[in-house]
């Protein structure tokens, strides 16, 4: 019988006894490497049974191959496999603080070959000895903190396993500790591990080089072509002579980096230790596009078709102003604005910095609008200057606002007010996805005013809350709650624009009843009322990672006074639809005063 077919026949053999094989697996060091079967067959068995410990074993059938199929019938091929697994399985084992692997072969027979790894003890590091040149090594109380820092940032300590990876990144992070500050130059001059294997024992030597203390100078700024150099000089709080710090660079390239006119930014130094005072900060800049244009077409229930178009210019004026205009038209509503957002730092609150605020963004805007539903016209212009706070998941909004409002409702007088009023929103987000929310609650606050004797047509104070909350019965079922109430303290609602009033009914209101059509009525027009109070429960059973089904019920009503709220029930069933900006809501629903039946759902494409 030729060898070829003796290894067939073994082959064939232990194939058929693929069971018992499988209960070798279960044993300690004898585990039995598989080649990947082909769609509907078994898997055959490899040809190299390896004996080591687990967590080599597993490096070793991940890095070295098994010898070729035909290797039994030519012996050259497998002296030569045998040779580079004695060569490279004990360099893998050191790798991982086994010093003095041993590896024996045996191949001998008709069945798999056995690699048999005798790894030994593996090796700890016994002592670490951390020594310090340069500047970091003189005399007083902030550099012996720093040496004192760096030893205990030392990873790889005495009773640790010593492992390659471990070692490097040891290292790697010991040198970035000692330049992250003053040292920019910073590196380690001497690197030593002494290996005892017959002990098992690792000391490590270490050389820490600082070099001299580095200040930083003057900012150099490249790139810039489209916006002014003083868009940066205001974002830059680095003072000439300051001690070299990485995280103030780092703050640096963030902060220039969040604004809208750079798509990139990068904030480096020289490290030359030959010329480490005031060394300049070199700031590379890839400017963004200065104008942008867009435009959207979409649908909705509420509103039919509409459409936008937009522009935002993010050098207004040549000072960096970033304009956000559009104009924007559906059946019941036409509208342009234009909001300026100033550039940061503009009118800076060091204080609120300190505390941990985020941010803060400053914006003024005008805007023209055209409204005629439910039978009551409104023209209107204003003017307005806003300040936003960011605080992690709270933002706060100040204002202030002007606006001049005409008011023609079907069968009664028009009318025209004013309102000079101060405004603040304050929005608390709590949710797992903000798009997507799964868990979780938004809470949103609102508060105005104005007065007579500010150049308003009333005195009057608008008050306005909404929650609405997110509880996961389970991972597909979903429940969502709503509620949102307004009160405007006024001794009537005559004089006080639209903007400040109130009006219910429709896709995110209460379903079933036509857009803004539940409130008072003056003619045959429906106007705002003083008083809001809605609320919505909702079930959602998702049905794929994608669609779902809900069920749900809304209630709630407008009125010019607190006894005319009535219930206004709507009920219905829809589907859901995840998308990447939130879900669709497709419904049917039932409005139970008005006696029927209406779809709801809104949907948007941009180009």
């Amino acid at each position: 019988m030729s060898a070829r077919a003796a290894l067939a026949l073994v082959l064939a053999a232990l194939a058929v006894a693929a069971p018992a094989a499988a209960q070798d697996e279960a044993k300690p060091g004898g585990v039995l490497q598989r080649l990947m079967p082909g769609k509907g067959e078994e898997a055959p068995l490899a040809l190299v049974i390896w004996e080591a410990p687990e967590e080599l074993r597993v490096l070793f059938e991940q890095h070295l191959p098994e010898p070729p199929a035909e290797a039994r019938q030519d012996r050259q091929q497998l002296r030569r496999w045998i040779r580079d697994v004695r060569r490279r399985a004990p360099e893998i084992a050191a790798a991982e603080g086994w010093f003095s692997a041993e590896v024996e072969i045996d191949a001998e027979g008709e069945g798999p070959v056995r690699a048999i790894v005798k790894a030994g003890e593996r090796a700890k590091v016994v002592a670490v000895s951390m020594e310090f040149r340069g500047d970091i090594a003189g005399e007083g109380d902030y550099r012996e903190s720093r040496r004192r820092a760096l030893q205990e940032s030392w990873g790889l300590v005495a009773g640790k396993t010593f492992r390659q990876a471990d070692w490097d990144e040891a290292k790697a992070r010991v040198v970035e500790a000692l330049t992250a500050d003053d040292y920019a130059a910073g590196e380690l001059a001497l690197t030593e591990a002494r290996v005892d294997a017959a002990a098992a024992a690792v000391r490590i030597k270490l050389v820490l080089d600082s070099g001299p203390a580095f200040s930083l100078g003057e900012a150099q700024v490249s790139g810039l072509a489209r916006y002014s150099p003083r868009l940066v000089e205001r974002l830059l709080d680095i003072d000439p002579g300051e001690p070299y710090r990485t995280e103030r660079l780092l703050e640096l390239q963030r902060r220039l980096q969040s604004t809208p006119w750079f798509a990139g930014v990068s904030v480096e130094i020289d490290r030359d230790p030959a010329k480490p005072v005031r060394v300049p900060i070199r700031i590379a800049i890839t400017e963004r596009p200065v104008a942008d244009v867009g435009v959207s077409l979409g649908y909705g229930t509420d509103v039919g078709a509409r459409g936008e178009v937009s522009l935002r210019y993010r050098n207004a004026f040549s000072r960096g102003l970033d304009m956000h205009s559009a104009v924007q038209a559906d059946k019941t509503r036409q509208v342009g604005y234009a909001d300026f957002y100033l550039p940061p730092g503009a009118f800076p609150t060091p204080f609120l910095s300190a505390a941990g605020v985020i941010g803060t963004r400053d914006s003024f805007g005008v805007l023209g609008e055209r409204t005629d539903n439910q039978g009551l016209e409104t023209q209107r212009g204003a003017v307005a200057a806003w300040r936003a706070f960011i605080y992690q998941k709270v933002e706060l909004r100040l204002g202030l606002s002007f606006q001049v409002e005409k008011s023609i409702p079907d069968g009664a007088e028009s009318s025209l007010s004013r309102a000079l009023a101060p405004m603040a929103q304050f929005t608390w987000r709590g949710v797992d996805d903000v798009l997507n929310p799964a868990r979780g609650g938004v809470l949103v606050l609102q508060l105005a005013g104005g007065a007579k004797a500010a150049a308003s047509d009333q005195d009057f104070l608008r008050t306005y809350a909404q929650y609405q909350h997110w509880f996961a019965l389970s991972p597909v079922d979903q429940l969502i709650l709503r509620g949102e109430a307004g009160v405007v303290y006024a001794p009537s609602r005559d004089g006080i624009p639209e903007e400040f009033l109130f009006r219910a009914g429709g896709t995110r209101s209460v379903r079933g009843y036509k857009y803004e059509s539940l409130g008072p009525r003056e003619g045959d027009a429906v106007v705002g009322g003083r008083y809001l109070m809605t609320g919505t429960a909702e079930y959602v059973r998702w049905l794929s990672p994608q669609w779902g089904a809900a069920l749900f019920v809304d209630a709630g009503d407008a009125a010019d006074a607190r006894g005319d709220l009535s219930a206004n029930l709507g009920y219905g069933v829809g589907a859901r639809w995840r998308t990447p900006a939130g879900p669709l809501a497709m419904d049917i629903a039932y409005a139970d005063r008005d006696r029927k039946v209406r779809l709801s759902f809104s949907v948007s494409v941009a180009f």
